[in-house]
């Protein structure tokens, strides 16, 4: 529902943006304001979503943080068995992987909040129907953003164990819809998908 509230604050989202933007220098332009920060105002003002409605796959957001987690548990073994060599090569693959366990900690963190907490996850009132549920959907999530932290700090199997956990803890939320578990990725899926005019 559109109130005065919610203009009032994307108002004051969009303001701080722009005085952020000018006083990095970002909009100064002879015109005020160049082109791409016009763009993004407008675009930031027109719809709700990060990306064009309809493409959003919620079952496959989880299986790419499954991935991600798998392949911090994977990095930490292979820190755990090179650090009893004292080689260079060793050294250097060692701070390669540590660079993936932060990289994928990082990916699970970002698609958390940016994906399912502000995209997924509805707000809802004190009191109304359906608060308690929104809590227990924001504890959960913020679960799976503390355990990505401490997988990219730790290299204990268990600390690795408990990401994949959290995880699966919320994927139940976003199973794979049939439409979904059909989709392939050759040139005939590609135009609906694209010529779809729903959100």
């Amino acid at each position: 529902m559109f109130t005065f509230k919610t203009l009032f604050a994307a108002l004051t989202c969009l303001g701080l943006l722009g005085f952020s933007l000018h006083a990095s220098g970002t909009v100064a332009s002879k015109n005020g304001m160049n082109h791409s920060t016009a763009s993004l105002l407008a675009s930031a003002s027109l719809g709700h979503c990060e990306i064009p409605c309809g493409i959003y796959d919620d079952h496959a957001e989880i299986q790419r943080m499954l991935l991600d987690a798998e392949t911090i548990r994977k990095a930490s073994a292979q820190i755990t068995i090179l650090a009893e060599r004292i080689d260079a090569a060793s050294l250097n693959t060692i701070s390669r992987w540590v660079g993936v366990k932060e990289e994928h900690s990082k990916n699970i963190q970002h698609v958390n909040a940016w994906y399912f907490m502000t995209q997924r996850i509805k707000p809802v009132e004190v009191g109304a129907d359906g608060y308690d549920e929104y809590v227990m959907k924001l504890g959960a999530h913020h679960l799976v953003s503390i355990a990505a932290m401490k997988a990219a700090q730790s290299l204990e199997p268990s600390v690795q164990s408990e990401l994949a956990r959290a995880i699966q803890a919320v994927a139940k939320w976003y199973p794979a819809s049939q439409k979904q578990a059909g989709l392939t990725l050759d040139s005939d899926n590609w135009n609906p998908v694209a010529n779809r005019s729903t959100p």
